[in-house]
């Protein structure tokens, strides 16, 4: 499970595809605008991350949550966190730009210790790429690609 606000979700959303896409792991987002704006409306925006997991995840598999947060300390982001390692013992991490001063302790933390937002987003997704490399997988080339597709390079 893969959550983020803003940018960061759009990074979530594509890494979850890309994970599930190339390889052997089910990666989850909160893709459903439908579905988010229902339950931030009737259980606040800081609950989201945390009612989504309690009605979509698998309660008795070894499941993971990645957080992403450009400041560390999103306030739905850590909660949701922090909740998912308590509640169920899933592995958690967060992947911030600047340190979370509100993390708990037994939760991961990869800070790239940047400045922008624009920064941390695109080191996130960059992450997700490297971990499927560093899972035995690849991404196909653009020539690959293009020789499946058409049978010919161009």
């Amino acid at each position: 499970y893969i959550i983020g606000n803003g940018g960061n979700m759009a990074v979530a959303s594509h890494g979850a595809a890309d994970c599930t896409r190339l390889t052997d792991k089910k990666v989850y987002c909160l893709d459903s605008m439908s579905y988010l704006t229902s339950v931030a409306n009737d259980y606040k925006w800081e609950n989201i991350f945390i009612k989504w997991l309690e009605t979509y995840s698998y309660l008795n598999s070894k499941s993971m949550v990645i957080g992403l947060s450009g400041s560390g300390n999103s306030k739905n982001v850590v909660s949701a966190l922090s909740w998912a390692n308590v509640r169920y013992n899933f592995s958690t991490a967060l992947i911030s730009g600047q340190k979370s001063v509100c993390l708990d302790s037994n939760i991961n933390e990869l800070c790239f210790n940047v400045n922008y937002f624009h920064t941390i987003e695109i080191l996130s997704l960059m992450a997700f790429y490297e971990l499927i490399h560093g899972s035995g997988n690849e991404c196909p080339t653009i020539k690959s690609e293009i020789i499946r597709k058409y049978g010919k390079e161009s």
